[in-house]
């Protein structure tokens, strides 16, 4: 399975500044800070938000302690904002909580734990924790192994995925693991992905963009 990546804020960041209402707030004023790389402002305006429970703010938090930004870079500090931001129903923090866990990142590696999140934002529609769910369910990482689950959240994220290199490699997952299943369990898959449907949205306080992966 090749490894689950944190997101970079910068995609999310922008996607939420155009989302934002036209009037300044400290969390837009946070987001300005942070295209104009003041990272340490960025962190005044965010913190008392994210102290306050503000779950965007809490997940931005967050990916400035993973990237080193504005304060001492810090992957269990990194965690903990993200997972009080994931129990919120943040699907970016649920992914990068779930990365955490697979990759030993400011938390003990738990492969359990890390298969619990990337579902929690897979069943959001986040095409990236949909493939990483379906990775995990071909290598029996966290969770059983069974190829019909993987078919399933793989081609789930085939279709959530932006076009470009994210949707190639869901594709090539998906011929891979398809090269190792029967027709009939082929055909379960596919109607297990066609019946499948998003969890109710649930309480959050800011849009929920797809971000682009990239190296830490």
């Amino acid at each position: 399975m090749k490894p689950a990546i944190r997101m970079r804020l910068a995609a999310a960041a922008i996607a939420l500044a155009l989302a934002a209402p036209a009037f300044a707030d400290p969390l837009e004023d946070g987001m300005a800070a942070y295209r104009d790389k003041d990272y340490v402002k960025a962190v005044e305006l965010w913190r008392p938000l994210a102290e306050t429970g503000n779950a965007t703010a809490q997940y931005q938090i967050g990916t400035l302690y993973a990237e080193g930004k504005g304060v001492v870079q810090d992957d269990a500090a990194a965690s903990s904002w993200f997972l009080k931001a994931a129990q919120q129903g943040n699907a970016n923090a649920q992914y990068d909580l779930a990365v955490s866990y697979a990759e030993g990142l400011g938390v003990k590696k738990d492969d359990a734990e890390a298969a619990k999140w990337f579902r929690r934002a897979a069943d959001q529609r986040m095409g990236y924790a949909q493939l990483n769910l379906g990775m995990l369910h071909a290598a029996g990482r966290g969770v059983p192994q069974d190829n019909v689950e993987a078919l399933k959240w793989i081609e789930l994220s085939v279709y959530s995925l932006p076009p470009g290199a994210a949707r190639s490699d869901a594709a090539r997952a998906l011929k891979d693991v398809a090269d190792k299943m029967s027709s009939e369990q082929i055909l379960e898959a596919k109607a297990r992905a066609r019946s499948w449907k998003p969890a109710a949205a649930e309480a959050r306080s800011e849009p929920k963009p797809e971000p682009k992966p990239g190296a830490r």
